[in-house]
């Protein structure tokens, strides 16, 4: 899979930009706070419906300008099928998306045509943040490598949110039982597909580690999977319904798994330095695009933003192989193409960004 042509309007910094991207590297270089990012942006709206450094597309949206919009076209397997993408998003409002000239009701149509793992100055989160930033890694991964996934967490959520609402309300006992039951048959499912895909992540980990790290890492990834083990989760939300309803949430499910990382059997988040961050998310997030070049048609889209920050040569040179020995198509964000190294006969294109303008460097 790769984007064979983007169309970029109103976003951020960029007015108009038009950009024909090769399938191996696509360089993005310029001064800083001149729209590099913006185009990165830019491809994960398209794929995923939301920026990956806002937290409401509207604010993504061109000061004076809008509504947003991105227009790509998709290439599916090497020579294979293409297909036309757009998403369009004003100040207010909900977005409209197309997939081949017609509407299309759900965001998911787009993200299962182009797979995106972004990589950005935020993303060290996912090792120093909260639960639930780790949960997203989980299940970004799962959405493009198991079809059934999106729909049973779907149904997972909708049961959540009305025991939830029954448990504000401190009805009865009996009213929370069918919720339950459906969150026990969903959560279960939920639970069985999370743990393989950790078992395959850590697989994945294991063989791309020494490339990225040599050999001075012992990583470990344990599965939390949000209840006690031995125990199904219909018998644990019914032991602590009294609690649920006191504190009017519910507090145990697939909504509360956790991913723990450890380095030598100790929490990464108490030994390692904030460039030793970024390269295990490098590393994670790597082994999730080796899972998705193994499943369907395969490969994704890596959006690396700013990939020399806190990284040295050696490390900059050990991401680029290891980005590229996973079949992705990469875009990458820096100030100069010499900080950025490429391995050898490997295709790069280079695009100038400046005052929200973007023109291919011809070389």
């Amino acid at each position: 899979m790769r984007l064979t042509a983007l169309d970029v309007r109103d976003v951020r910094l960029i007015r108009s930009a038009a950009l024909e991207p090769g399938p191996d590297v696509n360089l993005l270089l310029g001064p800083n706070a001149t729209g590099k990012t913006s185009v990165l942006e830019a491809i994960h709206i398209l794929a995923t419906g939301r920026s990956f450094a806002a937290s409401r597309t509207a604010r993504v949206v061109r000061v004076g300008g809008g509504p947003l919009r991105v227009v790509g076209r998709v290439q599916r397997g090497g020579e294979g099928t293409l297909h036309r993408l757009g998403i369009e998003r004003g100040h207010s409002g909900p977005a409209r998306m197309r997939v081949d000239g017609r509407p299309a009701e759900r965001m998911a149509e787009l993200a299962r045509l182009l797979p995106v793992i972004a990589i950005h100055p935020q993303s060290h989160e996912v090792i120093m943040g909260g639960p639930g930033e780790r949960r997203r890694l989980l299940d970004l991964g799962l959405f493009h490598v198991e079809p059934r996934f999106h729909d049973l967490w779907q149904r997972y959520r909708r049961a959540l949110s009305q025991r939830n609402v029954l448990l504000r309300k401190r009805v009865a006992e009996p009213e929370l039982g069918p919720w339950e039951a459906e969150l026990g048959r969903t959560g279960a499912q939920l639970d069985e597909f999370r743990r393989r895909y950790v078992e395959s992540l850590a697989a994945e980990v294991m063989e791309l580690a020494p490339a990225l790290f040599g050999d001075s890492i012992a990583l470990d990834l344990e599965y939390r999977r949000g209840w006690p083990e031995g125990e199904t989760l219909v018998d644990a939300l019914g032991r602590l319904r009294s609690r649920d309803i006191e504190q009017r949430v519910t507090g145990m499910g697939p909504h509360r798994a956790d991913l723990v990382l450890r380095i030598d059997g100790r929490d990464v988040r108490q030994r390692i330095s904030r460039g030793q961050q970024k390269l295990l998310v490098y590393l994670l997030r790597l082994a999730q695009a080796r899972q998705l070049a193994g499943a369907g048609d395969g490969s994704c889209v890596l959006l690396l933003d700013d990939l020399p920050a806190e990284l040295d040569a050696d490390r900059r040179a050990r991401v680029m192989a290891a980005a590229v020995s996973v079949g992705a198509q990469c875009f990458v964000t820096a100030l100069e193409k010499d900080s950025v190294p490429i391995p050898q006969d490997i295709a790069c294109n280079m695009f100038h960004v400046e005052q929200g303008e973007v023109s291919e460097v011809l070389h």
